[in-house]
């Protein structure tokens, strides 16, 4: 990205905002005309634009904190803010190692590789656009909502990407086939990385939920992840390498009572990834990756198909989607079996092992939150035609723009007692 020379920066230096009381706090830090809020150089939270600073910040509803998402402008090391407060920029003297992955952003360790990511038009999907138009990569941008995909395409535009837009229902074999072709045609030939998300979810007794609702989960999200795999198949045969990431969740180790056919896809792509690796023996640069999220705050609970009669909201704590972004472009830089993400489903690992009974628990919990929920009409959300509204990453469930860490101890705790109430409770009943 070229860095206007009216705003005082010089490539390859890092800058820090004076805050001042009374001000938004800006804690990270410009390089390279791009704003991060961590050392790791994963994903850019603001960038500039000119002269005009662009800083991708929501509030506690998910709105944009700045209007339009302009926080300000930059001259001569000056921020001058939207409602004229001024802050001055300072450099930051920290060393970039050379192979650091903010570097390797700039030689462009990723700079050109095509990327085909399904579910692209909001949520994980969208902020893995984001992360992946920050390393410079061709992108290939999935989902049935056109109008959606085209804001995307344009968001990492502004990012400095090269993306075009799919129309893609994945439950349709032969629309999964036309977008492995004409990512390969926009790649000169190579698909390098395929990010399998595309997602929907059905929440609601198991009677309850028509028998097509179910249907259409596994249809989406455990056969549209085989068609993905399958088309992409030959490609990455072919170039002797490949990097195939999978969105799984939490839901993968703990079953998910009254998201049965939710749960049923989750765990049925542990044995699909895992399958498709044992055949992967002479080919050692093809690599299957799984990201397993515990509950981000995604506009998936509002979306979904809720057949319960009663208001849907996401079990705290809830996790920012751009960790799953962060950890799809690791993946990609360093190919790794399985990661999770969010301390909650390190803990549902641990429960999945510790007690296989812990369902029953976890199906006792929600039918008690769902009964003191507010009562909703049921709805088949965006089971069948995309969502209608506002696409976006957040679903505006989190507090605050930080992860909860106190809600991981809650839990915790709640799971050591979890155990014991349910090893009482299954052997009353053997």
């Amino acid at each position: 990205m070229m860095i206007d020379t009216a705003t005082g920066m010089r490539p390859g230096e890092r800058y820090a905002v004076e805050n001042l009381e009374r001000t938004p706090n800006f804690s990270g830090f410009f390089l390279d005309g791009k704003y991060y809020l961590g050392p790791e150089l994963m994903t850019a939270v603001g960038w500039l634009e000119g002269q005009t600073f662009i800083y991708d910040e929501l509030d506690a509803t998910g709105e944009p904190v700045f209007p339009d998402r302009v926080a300000g402008t930059l001259e001569n090391l000056t921020l001058v803010l939207t409602d004229g407060t001024r802050l001055q920029l300072h450099p930051v003297p920290v060393h970039v190692p050379e192979d650091s992955p903010g570097v390797m952003q700039a030689k462009g360790k990723l700079h050109g590789k095509t990327v085909v990511i399904t579910g692209a038009s909001s949520g994980i999907g969208r902020a893995a656009a984001h992360a992946f138009a920050e390393q410079s990569t061709r992108l290939v941008l999935a989902a049935r909502d056109e109008k959606a995909l085209e804001e995307v395409v344009e968001e990492c535009a502004a990012r400095g990407a090269e993306a075009i837009a799919v129309k893609t229902d994945v439950t349709q074999g032969d629309q999964m086939r036309a977008l492995a072709e004409q990512a390969a045609a926009f790649g000169n030939g190579r698909i390098d990385i395929w990010i399998n998300n595309a997602g929907v979810g059905a929440v609601g007794s198991f009677e309850d939920t028509p028998l097509e609702a179910h249907e259409q989960v596994l249809q989406t999200d455990l056969l549209g992840y085989l068609r993905g795999a399958h088309v992409v198949w030959p490609y990455f045969k072919a170039q002797h390498r490949g990097i195939l990431i999978n969105t799984l969740s939490l839901g993968s180790w703990v079953a998910q009572p009254y998201a049965v056919a939710y749960s049923a896809s989750k765990y049925g792509l542990r044995g699909l990834t895992e399958a498709l690796r044992g055949e992967l023996t002479d080919y050692p640069d093809i690599h299957v990756c799984d990201i397993y999220p515990a509950v981000m705050d995604t506009p998936g609970f509002r979306d979904g198909g809720n057949f319960t009669g009663h208001e849907l909201t996401p079990p705290p704590p809830v996790y920012d989607p751009h960790k799953v972004a962060q950890a799809m472009v690791a993946c990609a830089l360093q190919p790794r079996d399985s990661t999770t993400v969010g301390s909650a489903a390190t803990v549902a690992r641990v429960a999945h092992f510790l007690l296989p009974g812990f369902a029953r628990l976890s199906g006792w919990l929600t039918r008690l939150g769902l009964e003191r929920s507010q009562r909703a009409a049921t709805s088949a959300g965006n089971l069948y035609t995309p969502a209608s509204g506002e696409r976006r990453v957040e679903g505006g469930w989190r507090q605050t723009r930080r992860t909860p860490y106190g809600m991981v101890a809650i839990g915790a705790a709640l799971l050591v007692g979890g155990v014991v109430v349910a090893r009482k409770y299954s052997a009353r009943h053997k």
